[in-house]
């Protein structure tokens, strides 16, 4: 028997908080994650630093859309947000690094639709956002990785900074890294081996999050 809908904002205990939150990993997993685990929000740390790294030395990204600094929301702001919720969905997904050769980076050839690395986790994210809002977590939000600019818009200038009007209003929204959210911790707590871009390495990771409640 279906589940009956849940009323959006009615308090949710923490036994089927507890369940939801496995059924958000389990689903990570099948919508194509390769790793999700739950993470309490406290151990999440905003960090200036991470901030600062889109700036200097500067993202050619930096500045050209409202979602990336220092457009970004403030950080004093975030912290307050964050603060706010108890835990959150940490996601993984593979991507082959042969695809994202810099000789045919997505900024240079825009086309139409999503196609930049991080894309098929800011899509997996945004799923997991959804399915938090359908169970009756109404403040569920998702952040993923790399520019909005690249990721859904192909690379072509961001119609919000030339005339105020998004062209995915929906799905636009700040990176992990934007809001200062130091990354590379929590992939190590999660049990995920990071590295630094090298000839060795051919598999490497996008990482999304998912605030739940």
């Amino acid at each position: 028997m279906k589940d009956k809908p849940r009323i959006l904002g009615a308090p949710v205990d923490q036994e089927q908080l507890q369940e939801d939150l496995k059924n958000y990993q389990q689903k990570a997993l099948e919508l194509g994650a390769s790793g999700a685990v739950a993470v309490p929000v406290a151990s999440i740390e905003v960090d200036e630093r991470v901030r600062l790294k889109c700036l200097s030395p500067r993202c050619n990204r930096a500045g050209q859309t409202p979602n990336c600094p220092p457009n970004a929301p403030d950080l004093k702001l975030v912290r307050k947000a964050l603060a706010r919720y108890q835990w959150a969905i940490l996601i993984k997904c593979d991507v082959d690094v042969a695809e994202f050769d810099p000789a045919k980076a997505p900024s240079r050839k825009p086309k139409e639709g999503r196609h930049a690395f991080h894309s098929k986790g800011n899509q997996l994210v945004e799923e997991l956002e959804r399915l938090a809002f359908r169970d009756g977590y109404h403040l569920a939000m998702a952040f993923g990785g790399g520019s909005c600019r690249d990721d859904l818009c192909g690379g072509e200038p961001c119609q919000v900074m030339e005339r105020g009007e998004c062209r995915h209003p929906y799905q636009s929204r700040p990176s992990m890294e934007a809001i200062g959210i130091d990354v590379m911790p929590l992939v190590y707590r999660a049990g995920w081996a990071a590295y630094a871009m090298q000839k060795e390495i051919t598999t490497a990771m996008t990482v999304g999050i998912v605030f739940v409640a």
